[in-house]
């Protein structure tokens, strides 16, 4: 738990220990037992050769001095009082003798004292509130249910005249351009897809190059499956020319250019049956891919590639930060489509939904926060008026002086006043912890996706 317990029994008992809680302002940092037995040996000092008089007296524990102490402090009798008409607050209030017009502020005090006692009370503990910013990983072969809200692939196929070479009974494109509408078919409708393509006009000949290697075209921008839109765009070209790859790649970088940051999670795919044919540095490329800020995840697929060409498509994967594989087979085409798809939906997956997860929690938190330290004050101001209402009695009874009324009206008042400005204290310092460990548990949680995600 990112915020335990032994901090929150350190902001009860030490921080919040707000001095406005104490009835002498001159003690306020010492325990009210001890103050009240100071201010009665003061008042013996000041009359030394006076017999003691045996005044009112109330057999009630002194009032709390801290928020902690509060929730400690027994339910009063008449806690759930609603006014001085009920019978029971009269009963109570009639058995209170007058004081003494002499009377000493540590008389005064003990009477603040049972009143406060008849009317405490119950305070909910708020560490009832706080939750635990636990993270649970899951199992890798436990597929999770919610679904990424921006997930993105970007496929970029080669439409050089090699692709027209045939593996089997198909063309390589024909076995390429079936299994990317059978991938895309079985992408969750929330993901995006895009197919680019390069090298598709012209021809392989000399006087076709420059027209040839300019063709780097989008012909399916990003957005959600539609079956009949990519066949369109999928028949749409053949195999026809040179292999512009370092300029696909530059472009595809241009194609996920609005898709930075943490939430998006970018997938590129190149499928290629062989190396850079014009003049460009695909290398490069991919290291400024790399470098952009999009973080994609790239795969290099080599359809059916010789041996001695597989090395720059390598070096290629490498400098992208990415994965190479050689499949000889529209299978195998159609795995390494999968593949990484398959575990990036699953950690991506369980990154939403540990953070809407951890965004409930929390806000709940709040709530209970908000809703415990509430009724605290509410529960403090009809303390306070009870009293107030009590000593106004006692006052119309005469059992007080006018004098005496005011003191202990003044009592009241600057005792509630700390009690509320503590309750104040206390629930800013909870929401501050809330939303620090809300951070620290989002942050714990990016960890583990960026350690586990596929080239994070």
């Amino acid at each position: 738990m990112l915020y335990s317990l032994k901090r929150y029994f350190f902001l009860l008992s030490c921080f919040l220990l707000i001095t406005a809680c104490s009835v002498e302002p001159t003690k306020e940092t010492e325990p009210q037992s001890q103050v009240k037995n100071e201010q009665k040996e003061k008042e013996s000092a000041q009359n030394p050769g006076e017999e003691e008089k045996e005044g009112v007296v109330f057999d009630s524990p002194p009032v709390p001095g801290n928020l902690e102490e509060m929730m400690a402090y027994p339910v009063g009798k008449l806690s759930s009082a609603k006014g001085i008409g009920d019978n029971d607050v009269k009963m109570a209030l009639e058995a209170i003798p007058a004081l003494s017009e002499k009377a000493s502020d540590s008389e005064l005090t003990d009477l603040f004292e049972h009143l406060y006692s008849l009317y405490k009370k119950e305070y909910e503990d708020p560490k009832a509130a706080m939750a635990s910013g636990t993270v649970s990983v899951p199992e890798q072969d436990t597929p999770a249910d919610a679904k990424p809200e921006t997930f993105n692939v970007e496929v970029i196929l080669d439409s050089s005249g090699s692709m027209a070479n045939k593996l089997g009974g198909k063309t390589r494109m024909e076995l390429a351009k079936e299994s990317i509408e059978r991938f895309a078919s079985s992408l969750p409708r929330e993901a995006n897809i895009s197919l680019r393509v390069y090298g598709h006009k012209g021809t392989g000949s000399d006087k076709d190059k420059k027209v040839s290697c300019s063709s780097n075209e989008l012909i399916y921008p990003m957005q959600a499956y539609n079956k009949e839109s990519l066949s369109k765009a999928l028949g749409n070209f053949k195999p026809a020319g040179w292999t512009p790859l370092a300029k696909a790649i530059a472009e595809a970088q241009k194609d996920l250019s609005q898709y930075k940051g943490d939430n998006n999670k970018n997938i590129i795919y190149i499928v290629s049956d062989g190396i850079e044919t014009c003049g460009g540095n695909p290398v490069a490329a991919a290291k400024s891919l790399k470098d952009s800020g999009i973080a994609p995840v790239v795969n290099i697929i080599g359809f059916d590639v010789a041996g001695k060409d597989q090395q720059q498509l390598q070096d290629v994967a490498k400098a992208a930060g990415g994965t190479y594989a050689n499949v000889k087979s529209q299978q195998q085409l159609y795995d390494e489509f999968n593949k990484t798809v398959e575990e990036s939906l699953e950690w991506l997956n369980w990154k939403n939904n540990q953070n809407l997860s951890t965004y409930k929690k929390y806000n709940k938190q709040s709530m209970n926060i908000y809703e415990i330290t509430n009724k605290w004050y509410m529960d403090n101001i009809q303390e306070k008026n009870l009293i107030m209402f009590s000593v106004n009695d006692l006052k119309n009874k005469e059992k007080l002086t006018t004098e005496q009324k005011e003191k202990l009206l003044e009592m009241n008042e600057q005792y509630y006043e700390g009690q509320m400005d503590s309750i104040q204290e206390l629930k800013a310092v909870l929401i501050n912890a809330t939303n620090e460990e809300q951070e620290k548990t989002l942050e714990k949680i990016d960890k583990i996706y960026k350690e586990n995600a596929p080239n994070n």
